[in-house]
């Protein structure tokens, strides 16, 4: 029978018994070793532990800053006492995880190469899965900057690149929001490889390599320019055109205005709950018809009741936008975009701190598991010993933005 300790850096470890010890240590140090570094858009976010038995979701709270005091205190009064303003935000965590299925050709009681090249390709794996699900979660804000004299994505060109301009625009974008800096006393980026490529080419840029030598350089930091630290990611978000939504779900037509003070818009669509679930925590366009034309405004699925269809969204566009949600406007909702011509167009992440927060992987809420079966242990459904897997599963994650005023995503062309 498989059985669970409490292994390294609180990871559990199921395994059969049989296998090797340094073997499972081997797999726990180095999922743990390849994978927290990768976490590119994890690692400045607010970490929550995964309670138990606390069912799909996870609550993040907001606290909202405290006002100026501007009368005087009274001689021998004590004034009202002061409350926390919070903002609760419920998110929808999943599980997720991959195997590889091995032979007896693999030898479970040696370290040799296929040990390591399986555990470190299920380490890459789980990396990018979980970063990308935190990128696309930051990009479920709706604090959006274009390159240059743009005012959609639909018009940027490869030739809209990324500038000193757009940067500093960004900042104020922040300051504006009271939003704080790290510790370090900068504003934190998450660029792509090819937009690194297009502004270091700028007077104002900062490499790494010129910095002060009391200054740490992070793992994928690549420079600094108007108080924003850069980090490196070939795992940043690009946009291309896309033809569905999530599956084969091209579109989803909308039967009613909508709803403002619950943020939801009803539909025609069957949705299904497998359906319900891939839609939940996407980016989005909602398409309207005015004046002969369509007019798309992007927005963050929250959560989907299948059984009313009703689809709520995180955050609420102008008034004047949601007031053509209707029937009469042929609303629906469509896949999330590329730039003009189907051109790519590359988001560049702009962020302070406390703007998002992530389930904790590992500590407390041994929230990783590590699975090892060896050849033989499926029974009679592997008669001659042959098969066993080895895997990584995360029991419940995600991503959510905190305070959309706090992240800045500038979209922009770069060169090819």
């Amino acid at each position: 029978m498989p059985y669970t300790v409490n292994a390294y850096n609180n990871i559990n470890a199921t395994y059969d018994a049989g296998v090797a010890p340094s073997v499972i240590k081997f797999y726990e140090r180095n999922f743990m070793k390849e994978v927290m570094p990768e976490l590119i858009h994890n690692r400045d976010a607010q970490k929550r532990t995964l309670p138990l038995n606390n069912g799909k979701t996870i609550q993040f709270t907001r606290i909202t800053e405290l006002p100026a005091i501007t009368e005087p205190l009274v001689e021998g009064v004590t004034p009202e006492g002061q409350k926390l303003i919070e903002t609760a935000f419920t998110a929808m965590v999943k599980p997720y995880g991959g195997y590889i299925a091995v032979t007896d050709e693999f030898n479970w009681y040696l370290l040799g190469n296929k040990h390591k090249e399986a555990s470190e390709r299920l380490s890459r794996q789980a990396a990018l899965s979980l970063d990308t699900i935190s990128r696309d979660a930051l990009h479920a804000g709706m604090n959006v900057q274009y390159a240059g004299s743009n005012t959609s994505r639909g018009t940027i060109a490869p030739t809209d690149k990324l500038t000193y301009a757009d940067i500093k625009k960004a900042v104020r974008t922040l300051r504006r929001a009271n939003a704080r800096t790290f510790s370090d006393g900068y504003f934190h980026g998450i660029l792509h490889t090819d937009v690194y490529y297009d502004l270091t080419s700028d007077p104002m840029w900062t490499d790494v390599a010129k910095y002060q030598t009391t200054e740490k350089v992070e793992k994928y930091e690549l420079g600094k320019i108007y108080k924003v630290r850069f980090f490196e990611s070939t795992n940043a978000k690009v946009f291309t055109a896309q033809t569905y939504i999530t599956g084969t779900t091209s579109e989803i037509a909308a039967s009613a205005a909508f709803d403002r003070a619950n943020r939801e818009l009803k539909t025609n669509a069957t949705i299904s709950p497998d359906l319900a679930r891939a839609l939940t925590g996407l980016m989005v366009n909602v398409q309207y018809t005015k004046n002969s034309a369509n007019v798309v405004t992007p927005m963050c699925i929250e959560s989907v009741d299948y059984e009313a269809k009703k689809i709520k969204f995180r955050w609420v566009p102008d008034k004047a936008v949601t007031d053509e949600w209707t029937t009469a406007q042929s609303t629906k909702i469509v896949p999330y975009g590329g730039g003009a011509s189907g051109a790519p167009v590359y988001s560049t992440l702009i962020y302070a701190e406390n703007s998002y927060g992530s389930v904790e992987l590992g500590g407390t809420g041994r929230n990783v598991e590590i699975i090892v079966k060896p050849t033989g242990s499926s029974g009679s459904d592997d008669p001659l010993n042959q098969r066993g897997t080895i895997a990584w599963k995360v029991k419940g994650f995600c991503t959510v933005i905190l305070n959309d005023n706090y992240i800045v995503r500038l979209e922009s062309g770069a060169t090819a």
